[in-house]
């Protein structure tokens, strides 16, 4: 639903025709309403009085339109303007917490029809849009670019923390010393790396145009990201899930809102009371994350490989002919395999040795 109200959002953001005739008429220190159908005769009924028009839509109307007192209807895709001061009539009873006469017809009307509804608020200086049960707020855009900026420079921050700590659990991974507290705090990282870029969604939507340059920093914070937590998923978990399964725990990790290491460790399956007890857990990589990320094999074959050896550390110290023995591993992906080990053993020594950050 979240989805369905940014696509509407983006109807108004900076760059719009729409947002142009809106920005005009908050600068004129005017009111406006404005309604967006489908078919004007279907709500012949609500939508009452006025003028038609079907004519194109021009910022410039819309603009000159809003000089009088009743609704402007127009398209939804905003290609139209169907008619003018007309009055919307809504159903009274469909409760609303708006006090002023315009915001409240706006927020009763989409209630009751589904649709988008937009009121300028002369006195306020803002734009409200309405959409079923939503209320969205227009920000102004010199505190969304703030807003943006401030969230981006703390993506950065959780995204290299994320990185460091899965360095390190490569370390741990080829050394078999690896525990819960080290893959539930990789974890974290990663799931609040998701979370805001989650949160940036409807800002980098009303920046419209203006978003481009933020829209493409958050992409590269957040590239791999999800992958990557999926296959720490299937390598983790207590038991050995499918990938859809292991979408399906992300998803609901990002979409909590107080998550911890002990949700974490429980999402992967174990019983765990507190954060202490997380060192005390002990586990074994499967190897997905070696074998899909670093070595490039397909998932299908990544899983045969997996039931063969039964983990990183056995796969870490296979040879090449061992690894050919596994179906549809060949001499090239055997050799892909036992490079990305050897790759990991010589960046374990550099780590070890300071040399990687």
């Amino acid at each position: 639903m979240i989805e369905e109200l940014l696509e509407k959002i983006k109807l108004i953001a900076p760059g719009t025709p729409l947002r142009k005739a809106l920005d005009d008429i908050l600068r004129a220190k005017m009111g406006a309403l404005v309604v967006m159908l489908d078919d004007l005769d279907k709500y012949s009924e609500t939508v009452q009085g006025g003028f038609r028009l079907n004519i194109s839509f021009e910022p410039e109307y819309l603009y000159e339109l809003a000089k009088m007192d009743g609704a402007i209807a127009i398209s939804e895709d905003a290609s139209k303007i169907y008619a003018a001061n007309v009055q919307l009539v809504p159903d009274p009873s469909i409760p609303t917490q708006e006090t002023g006469t315009r915001h409240r017809t706006a927020e009763r009307f989409a209630k009751q029809f589904g649709k988008v509804t937009i009121a300028v608020s002369r006195r306020r200086n803002v734009i409200t849009l309405y959409y079923k049960g939503y209320r969205y707020v227009v920000n102004d855009i010199n505190f969304v670019i703030s807003k943006v900026n401030q969230a981006i420079n703390t993506l950065e921050k959780y995204r290299k923390n994320f990185d460091r700590l899965l360095t390190e659990l490569d370390i741990t991974e080829l050394e078999n010393r690896t525990s819960l507290s080290d893959v539930t705090r990789v974890m974290e990282k990663g799931i609040m790396v998701m979370k805001i870029s989650e949160e940036l969604k409807p800002y980098l939507v009303e920046l419209g145009d203006e978003g481009r340059l933020a829209k493409m920093q958050i992409e590269e914070l957040t590239e791999n990201v999800e992958d990557l937590l999926e296959l720490l998923v299937m390598d983790y978990s207590s038991e050995d899930l499918e990938r859809s399964e292991t979408s399906k725990i992300i998803e609901n990790l990002v979409k909590d809102p107080s998550i911890d290491l002990v949700k974490i460790a429980r999402s992967l399956g174990y019983s765990v009371q507190s954060i202490v007890q997380l060192d005390d857990v002990s586990i074994e990589a499967r190897g997905y994350r070696l074998l899909k990320y670093l070595a490039k094999i397909p998932m299908s074959v990544s899983k045969k490989v997996v039931e063969r050896f039964h983990g990183i550390f056995e796969i870490s110290h296979a040879s090449q002919e061992d690894l050919k023995e596994v179906e549809g591993i060949g001499d090239k992906r055997a050799k892909a395999i036992v490079d990305s080990i050897s790759s990991l053993k010589t960046r374990k020594n550099l780590f070890v040795e300071g040399e990687v950050e």
